[in-house]
């Protein structure tokens, strides 16, 4: 049978439209008055304030937090649990099943690190788990180093798990392979076998009939394979000899590319197979009768991104948990259509993505479904016989398995994040056989909890409802308006995304600021500039990053939402265990926006033959569905990208999102082509074209000085060129964007790479790029109408004593009250809706919907003085890291020079992240020196009970 692809739209817009047959649950809630600040947190404030050493007039704007605990960096709240009422159970437990007894729950972990547990059902407690760990082996006669060091994938779990007759399956990814586990009686878990797959086939999903065949979903996830040749898969495997005896490819109108199959069910006969493909916003029915010739039987369109599948106990309906649309789609398994869709989300936030339905589970009398949404940190209950939901029961941050204890009365949920509040990375210890400090991915810990079922959902659902402020949501006034697009004031907006910087390590020098300055390693002296603009402007020491490292950073900084797929898939990929880089439009290295056979020279864009006739777009996993580009472009407004989502590899520097293309030359198309995508050999500033000339010193330069039909010295200068090309066709300035977006990634940094800028000289020369956009539109005539956003897309990259996402971001504008300090809670989501409603359009989603938005600003414009960059000091722009050969022997320097040559930095977040953290502390404060542990701040801005120095 001909495999085709169900015809569903992957416009953003036609893809978040609900069907016309789903029953929406009908909830309300009261709106609920804010919390007052406390006396005590005023006086925090007010001595704050007081410390500030500038001979200058502060204001300080207080914090007004609606909860008892801080929110989670996504900006939803959590109920508070008892600690004796949950149990860790490592890193992004990710999956969760029964045994045939109903005595264990097993999990399964998919984050930093990764087990196997078993857990009593009836305690919580666990009982047994198997540590799978990644090693790092030693290779000699690197040609380069003469050391080679790599990770290299030992073990690791992904997603699917199974059970028969007390033998548990779980899949292990990139491992290729199948771990065989025994259950025994009394909890314990041991290895026993292991079924090998194919090589690049990435096991996801695992199911099992009674006739003893196992059925895998290959995910085909590799960066190694050309992705035209890297098709999804399923595989039958005989479970007593461990041969595959069949295989079924989804060779699909996308060229061969992988589809993502992932949940996998098998009738008990045997008879069919169903393989939920994340990608393909469809169900598969495989017929595997015959278990040696597997083929297509139906195609099931049940709705975005479906993830988790059951069954009923007589296999005659298959509940189906759509995370991208937030709906449950309900198939009759004798007709194969679905005969239901229920939608998940409260009736307020009806149209706004941002559930997310992770994995079910069925009450014994099969009558109540509960789904565990994991960005409302929540458990949906499902009436079936309606069917609609019935309200929602607070669970954890993140949950994604729940099950149904005996007795019925209880839930066992896992929580992929864990307990959630802050998460301070203060503390220096080792992993994995090297310094880590506390890497953000390695201390969130998941973990379950026994929720009891209310029979009365009222209490529990509002408590679910406050958490996720969607009393926010009657509220439909735009704040901004006064001073946004339609009252003709600021008309132009400039949105800046730079790499990996904590708020500690750049602003904890600010005595005006919740910093530590014993953690800041690149203050006032090498990031003059951003800390003016802090302190003209206004001083942010309450921003946080929503995601956690640049994979599900560029998501959450572009949509304002991870979706299921990043938000699994990246602790995956990030703690070395294979899984390639999906988040800026490129799946699988293939450009989901496609590109043409040659570029606007007329030479061939890709080398490789497959690609001869160049590459037609396919819908990108990892969009959670419109970007902020494409809200803007949709509600009639101009927009130019320079470096947002370029892609590198077998293509280099083409936009790599539909919405981002055409690129072009000279104010042409939507992308700038000439602006060079992350390439840490190219700077982002003059600076070192400046000082070079001044004072002759080759150290200032980089290997590449120019880039481009107008041979820009830097990524700044191509943005110049564009912006005078602008005022020269208008000198008014009508002729800027609406919006630009602006990448400049050199505070990434390279380590102590041999012959490479210090990570100081890359910072600085950050610095000053924003310094010279800042310098260049204060003397423009869009001054007085426009504001510059700028960020980091994450703050993996380093410590900070109040959490391990709190990160600088600036808010630049005529607007912004002059030296203003705000303690109020922002994030990602903060500055989005910020941008939204000074232009006045739509939000992505319910996560920028419900952000509080920036709220320093004030009209007339009158904090409105040109700004003069400030140049840095030339010691910093010309410092080199020693190469290794001229190090003496013995010095510490060169094990931390091998260690940063061996790390990729050809991408963004390729370098193990939590050693490159370590580096580059030792490259400012010494080689010898770790990183400690930070004083106690004064500002406290809510409770932290978890906080014991």
């Amino acid at each position: 049978m001909q495999f085709t692809r169900p015809a569903i739209s992957v416009h953003w817009l036609e893809r978040a439209t609900i069907p016309l047959h789903t029953k929406a649950m009908q909830c309300s809630s009261n709106s609920l008055r804010q919390v007052a600040w406390t006396i005590s947190a005023l006086l925090i404030v007010a001595l704050l304030a007081s410390c500030a050493d500038q001979p200058r007039r502060v204001t300080t704007t207080q914090a007004a937090p609606t909860e008892l605990d801080p929110p989670l960096v996504t900006g939803r709240s959590l109920s508070r649990f008892s600690p004796e009422g949950m149990q860790s159970v490592g890193s992004l437990p990710i999956n969760m099943i029964t045994s045939a007894d109903g005595k264990y729950a097993i999990v399964s972990d998919a984050g930093w690190t990764q087990s196997l547990w078993s857990v009593s059902l009836s305690d919580g407690r666990a009982v047994s788990h198997i540590d799978y760990p990644n090693r790092i082996t030693r290779v000699e006669g690197d040609p380069n180093t003469g050391v080679k060091r790599r990770f290299t994938t030992s073990a690791g779990l992904y997603f699917g798990l199974a059970t028969s007759r007390g033998t548990i399956y779980a899949a292990q990814g990139g491992h290729d392979a199948i771990a065989v586990l025994h259950l025994a009686d009394d909890g314990t878990l041991q290895q026993q076998a292991s079924i090998a797959t194919r090589t690049g086939d990435f096991p996801a999903g695992v199911a099992i009939d009674e006739r003893g065949h196992l059925f895998v979903s290959n995910n085909a996830s590799s960066e190694k394979i050309d992705p035209k040749e890297n098709p999804g898969s399923v595989a039958v495997y005989a479970t007593e000899s461990g041969k595959e005896l069949g295989r079924f490819v989804f060779q699909d109108s996308y060229y061969g590319t992988s589809n993502y199959p992932l949940a996998i069910a098998a009738r008990r006969d045997g008879s069919r197979a169903y393989v939920a493909s994340e990608r393909d916003d469809a169900v598969y029915v495989l017929n595997t009768t015959d278990p040696t010739s597997p083929s297509l039987a139906a195609t099931i369109a049940t709705g975005a991104h479906p993830v988790a599948l059951l069954f009923n106990k007589d296999q005659s309906r298959l509940f189906v948990a759509n995370s991208l649309s937030d709906t449950v789609a309900v198939v009759d398994t004798a007709s194969n259509r679905v005969v239901s869709t229920i939608l998940l989300r409260p009736a307020a936030a009806r149209d706004l993505y941002g559930s997310t339905p992770t994995n079910l589970s069925l009450s014994g009398d099969e009558k109540t479904l509960y789904v565990t949404l994991a960005d409302m940190n929540a458990v949906a209950i499902v009436d079936l016989d309606k069917p609609e939901c019935r309200g929602y029961i607070p669970a954890g941050w993140y949950p994604t398995g729940a099950a149904v204890t005996s007795d019925g009365k209880q839930l066992l949920v896992t929580n992929a994040k864990g307990p959630g509040r802050r998460n301070p990375n203060r503390h220096f210890h080792s992993r994995m056989g090297q310094e880590s400090g506390e890497y953000i991915l390695d201390i969130l810990e998941g973990n379950v909890q026994l929720l009891s079922i209310p029979t009365d959902l009222k209490e529990s659902t509002e408590t679910v409802l406050k958490n996720n402020r969607i009393e926010t949501l009657a509220d439909k006034s735009n704040p901004l308006e006064a001073i946004g697009s339609s009252a003709g004031q600021i008309t132009h907006v400039i949105y800046v995304i730079k790499e990996n910087r904590t708020y500690d390590q750049v602003l904890g020098d600010l005595p005006q600021g919740n910093g530590d300055p014993v953690l800041t390693l690149f203050g006032r002296d090498v990031t003059p500039n951003q800390h003016a603009l802090a302190e003209r402007f206004v001083l942010l020491d309450n921003l946080y990053a929503a995601g956690e490292v640049s994979g599900d950073g560029w998501c959450w900084s572009t949509q304002a939402a991870a979706n299921a797929y990043v938000s699994r898939n990246v602790p995956y990929g990030y703690s070395g265990r294979g899984r390639p880089f999906d988040y800026e439009g490129q799946n699988n290295t293939y450009i989901t926006g496609g590109f043409p056979a040659k570029s606007l020279e007329g030479k061939p864009l890709s080398t490789r033959p497959a690609y001869a006739d160049g590459a037609k777009p396919i819908p990108d996993v990892a969009a959670a569905g419109a970007h902020l580009w494409d809200v803007v472009q949709h509600a009639g407004f101009s927009y130019r990208n320079y470096g947002f989502f370029l892609a590198s590899g077998f293509v280099d520097n083409y936009p790599t999102s539909v919405g981002l293309q055409p690129p072009g030359h000279d104010l042409a198309g939507v992308s700038d082509i000439d602006f060079r995508r992350f390439d840490l050999d190219y700077p982002d500033s003059d600076a070192p074209e400046i000082l070079f000339k001044q004072t002759g010193d080759q150290n200032c330069l980089y290997s590449k000085r120019e880039y481009g039909l107008h041979k820009a010295q830097s990524r700044f200068a191509e943005w110049k060129t564009e912006f005078d090309q602008y005022l020269k066709r208008d000198p008014s300035g009508k002729a800027v964007p609406a919006l630009m977006t602006v990448r400049l990634p050199h505070d990434h940094t390279q380590g102590m790479s041999g012959g490479k800028h210090s990570p100081r000289s890359e910072v600085a020369d950050n610095d000053y790029a924003v310094g010279q956009l800042i310098e260049t539109l204060s003397h423009s005539p869009i001054w007085n109408h426009c504001a510059v956003f700028v960020i980091e897309d994450d703050a993996q990259d380093g410590p900070d004593h109040v959490d391990a996402h709190r990160m600088p971001g600036f808010v630049v504008s005529p607007f912004i009250k002059r030296h203003s300090v705000d303690h109020r809670f922002y994030n990602t989501n903060s500055i989005l809706r910020s941008i939204e409603l000074l232009l006045g359009v739509a939000p992505m989603n319910l996560n920028d919907a419900i952000a509080t938005p920036i709220l320093n600003w004030e009209k007339p414009p009158a904090n409105n003085e040109p700004y003069a960059a400030i140049l840095p000091d030339k010691k910093y722009i010309a410092e080199i890291n020693t190469p290794r050969a001229q190090l003496p022997q013995g010095d510490p320097r060169i094990k931390l020079t091998e260690q940063s040559e061996r790390m990729n930095f050809d991408q963004a977040d390729k370098a193990p992240a939590g050693q490159l953290n370590q580096i580059i502390w030792k490259s400012v404060r010494g080689s010898d020196t770790k990183m400690p542990p930070p004083r106690k701040s004064l500002a406290a801005f809510a409770p932290d009970d978890d906080d014991d120095d």
